[in-house]
């Protein structure tokens, strides 16, 4: 079993590839429902915390064994969400990943990036 600390190294990674491959629906549902969470001393805003915590647990299966104590401990999500270090603006953070890559060629590749590829391809049914 992985410790909670090592857990919460990959989580923003994992939330941000989740995020950048499903923005097409959770911008627009943030959006209608006018569910985005400021971000204090930032400027920037991230969806709720209802989004974070589900796509989150599903991308990590060892939280199962995290979050119902914290829930316990803590009811206040958006707290968890900061504790997980998710609590930053998605699309700035998406705008530092690509001007990093741009920057360092040799991360240009990775898995999301195939996917995106192959998404707008079938999105033209190329495929």
């Amino acid at each position: 079993m992985m410790t909670f600390e090592q857990i919460k190294v990959s989580l923003p990674d994992k939330w941000l590839d989740y995020y950048q491959i499903n923005r097409c629906w959770i911008k627009p549902l943030m959006d209608s429902r006018n569910l985005w969470k400021p971000i204090p001393n930032n400027g920037g805003k991230r969806p709720c915390a209802d989004i974070i915590l589900g796509a989150i647990t599903a991308l990590e299966p060892e939280l199962a064994y995290w979050i119902p104590p914290f829930c316990e401990i803590e009811p206040n999500q958006d707290k968890f969400v900061k504790v997980l270090g998710l609590d930053f603006d998605p699309e700035t953070e998406l705008n530092n990943r690509e001007e990093e890559r741009a920057k360092n060629p040799q991360f240009n590749s990775s898995d999301t990036d195939e996917i995106e590829r192959i998404r707008q391809q079938l999105s033209k049914g190329e495929l």
